[in-house]
């Protein structure tokens, strides 16, 4: 029997302006606030100076700046301006980076950002996250960059204008050209917001600007994902040819920073699960399949189930399970010694034990699987 905790914590994500972000688990109780702001009130030369505040502590004036400093951005895009857009951003423009601004530009986008909320300030940088739905005019699966997103981004001043020089989707979710998930990309889909919800109070209590935080607390991270040797990953040709260029490469930095898989047995890594099939009685999730034995294996057939994170009478949280089924994978046919191959997995109305599961509020899931196999 295995079992396996996992935060819905990819290593890996693709981003609007490319990257990678690594998070750390942890959960900030804090972070959700009720208060909307504060009046600091002062006594300046005989004259009552009124100072109104957010939620966090930083000043209106500022927090208003940086707000239209993120819709212009967005604007810019969506009108096409290229030279505009580019001028928003203050980081090193190699050719990769104008290529992809390039072809979001020729895209014909429309954005919609929401939830603005800046959390950080100190000297000329701000720390601030967003929500995002950017679609395009024309669906192209080949390059497709309609999603949801929820981003954060580290903005400094330049010559009194806000600019960005981090932007990093901490969830994420890519949309077909009805504005539904698309399953050509279903395993790009990741939702770190607990991992990122750590991170802000790690970067308060250190007192750090943002820019110092993001080198200080990723930068060691990035550097050793990059160095990661390539896991053994299972796909046939056909399906490798399916998807657009690069995403191959995403998909095996997500398998990469899973390590290898545990020796002599076979093992579910759970990835992601899909909130928006929990209104159709349905609970959806990635996962890679993962064969740990010097020999190859088929035929494969498992007993999963898997557990949320939920409050009991007494506001404690505890492990709920909310289904169980068994999954015939035979049609993977065979599993080479020491590869994974990537897989979706869902159970259904009939496999679900709970009642509201489309309201319920879950942070994250417990997988546990047993498998049976045959031997090659």
């Amino acid at each position: 029997m295995i079992r396996m905790r996992r935060w819905g914590l990819i290593p890996v994500a693709v981003v609007m302006m490319g990257g990678l972000l690594a998070g750390c688990s942890g959960k900030d109780d804090e972070v959700k606030k009720e208060a909307v702001g504060t009046l600091e009130i002062e006594e300046a030369e005989g004259a009552t100076v009124v100072n109104e505040t957010n939620e966090h502590g930083i000043d209106m004036t500022v927090v208003r700046q940086v707000e239209a400093a993120i819709h212009t951005k967005f604007k810019l895009l969506d009108e096409g301006d290229y030279e505009g857009y580019l001028a928003t951003l203050d980081v090193e423009m190699n050719d990769e980076l104008l290529s992809l601004i390039q072809d979001m530009i020729e895209a014909d986008t429309m954005s919609s950002v929401e939830n603005i909320e800046v959390m950080y300030h100190k000297d000329n940088e701000v720390l601030v996250t967003y929500d995002l739905n950017l679609m395009t005019e024309i669906y192209n699966p080949d390059m497709n960059f309609n999603r949801n997103a929820t981003s954060y981004a580290i903005l400094h001043r330049v010559d009194d204008e806000w600019k960005f020089i981090v932007d990093h989707a901490v969830s994420l979710t890519v949309l077909d050209g009805e504005g539904q998930p698309d399953p050509i990309y279903e395993y790009m889909n990741y939702d770190t917001k607990v991992a990122w919800w750590g991170e802000r109070k790690r970067l308060i209590s250190l007192g750090l600007v943002p820019s110092e935080w993001f080198k200080e607390v990723l930068g060691e991270t990035f550097d050793a994902a990059a160095s990661l040797a390539d896991q053994p990953l299972q796909m046939t040709q056909e399906k490798r040819d399916s998807l657009a260029p690069g995403m191959v490469e995403q998909v095996q930095a997500v398998l990469n920073g899973l390590g290898s898989p545990e020796e002599g047995t076979i093992t579910l890594e759970a990835l992601n699960y899909y909130p928006e099939e929990l209104a159709n009685g349905v609970f959806m999730f990635g996962s890679f399949i993962r064969n740990g034995f010097d020999h190859p294996v088929s035929g494969l057939v498992s007993d999963v189930s898997v557990w949320v994170k939920q409050p009991d009478e007494n506001g404690r949280l505890v492990d709920v399970l909310i289904g169980e089924g068994e999954f015939d994978l035979s049609d993977i046919g065979t599993i080479e010694a020491g590869k994974s191959v990537m897989m979706t997995l869902f159970f259904d109305r009939e496999s679900i034990w709970v009642d509201g599961l489309a309201e319920m509020d879950i942070d994250g899931f417990e997988v546990e699987a047993e498998f049976w196999y045959v031997e090659e």
